[in-house]
């Protein structure tokens, strides 16, 4: 049976009023040894408040509501994790919603958290959300909860702030310069699901770097994949019968893809084919050759999240779109070729 501040007042022998004033920090006119023997006994019974109780006198069940598209991504699993951990410092709790990349499951699991009466959600739209008739019915339904919202990894049109999410342009850019600075010209792209702000920014970034270089885009060397180790497989093996000598892959888990289908290609990585991933997550700095990636910092991301969600919580302030710069982790997957580099302007 669950211990309440009615057996707490009856053991220390004294009200329930003094239990509650002690339990909640209102000390004033409370001798220091009624507090001292209120807080032995409660630490006696381990008790510890009831939050559907507390929720009620302060309308705050200290929990926030986390929607993330696919909890396989390591990217959104680590990025969980950061996030619960700098929740728990503030008193809150996180509950984590997983929607398989499902419009319909986004609703749901919007809904449900308001039903819930969390106190905020942290919301990574799925790709089926991402079409704008979609779009528009997501941000109606979570301004209609009335409970604040940040929106994070993938941006939606016409928001108006409450986002945090990275410069995937940049992102894109940086990793496809890379690629040109070591000599390659025939630099195959397989982007994300094009409907996703993230995967058409890092495609436009690929493309922003190639015209910089005065090089004309070549439609065969791209491909439209789905974020999955499925897409960079099969992609890849599409891309190999072209005459390409690099692969950007717009995440780490396609780029995974792209080593599976290299090895069974028998094409030596970097020296027959260079790749260069998004994400940086883990696993890429311990393939059997290292893989360069762009680097999310997840762990800062995540701390950013965490501190605008509780800022809002607290002070109920809309907030600017805040966009994290990218930064390049070079490791061995890309060789250098020789290639005269042909600019206009020479």
């Amino acid at each position: 049976m669950r211990v309440t501040i009615k057996d707490i007042a009856k053991e220390a022998k004294v009200s329930v009023t003094t239990v509650s004033f002690v339990l909640n920090g209102k000390l004033d006119n409370i001798s220091e040894e009624t507090i001292k023997k209120v807080k032995a006994v409660a630490d006696k019974f381990n008790y510890s408040p009831n939050p559907i109780a507390v929720g009620l006198v302060t309308r705050k069940t200290k929990t926030i509501g986390l929607i993330i598209p696919d909890i396989q991504n390591l990217f959104f699993s680590q990025m969980a994790k950061h996030i619960e951990g700098e929740l728990i410092k503030d008193g809150y709790n996180l509950i984590l919603c997983n929607t398989d990349d499902k419009y319909e499951r986004d609703l749901k699991t919007i809904m449900t958290l308001a039903n819930r009466n969390v106190d905020a959600i942290i919301f990574s739209p799925s790709t089926q959300s991402m079409f704008i008739k979609n779009q528009k019915k997501i941000v109606e339904l979570l301004r209609k909860t009335n409970i604040p919202y940040l929106v994070i990894d993938r941006e939606i049109d016409n928001l108006g702030g409450n986002m945090v999410v990275n410069d995937d342009l940049y992102g894109g850019y940086i990793a496809t310069k890379h690629l040109l600075e070591h000599g390659h010209r025939r630099i195959g792209c397989i982007t994300g699901p094009l409907n996703v702000s993230s995967a058409k920014k890092r495609y436009e970034g690929y493309i922003k770097a190639l015209r910089e270089f005065n090089l004309d885009i070549n439609k065969d060397y791209i491909i439209e994949g789905d974020y999955h180790y499925n897409s960079g497989y099969y992609d890849t093996k599409a891309l190999l019968s072209k005459d390409i000598t690099a692969i950007f892959a717009s995440n780490d888990l396609m780029a995974y893809g792209v080593y599976k289908a290299c090895k069974e290609f028998n094409r030596k990585i970097p020296e027959e084919i260079s790749v260069v991933g998004f994400d940086d997550l883990y696993f890429s700095s311990i393939l059997d050759v290292p893989l360069t990636s762009v680097k999310q910092d997840v762990e800062q991301l995540s701390k950013k999240i965490s501190a605008a969600i509780l800022n809002k919580v607290s002070n109920n302030e809309d907030l600017q779109t805040i966009v994290f710069k990218p930064s390049l982790t070079i490791r061995n997957s890309v060789a250098k070729i020789n290639c005269i580099r042909e600019d206009k302007h020479d």
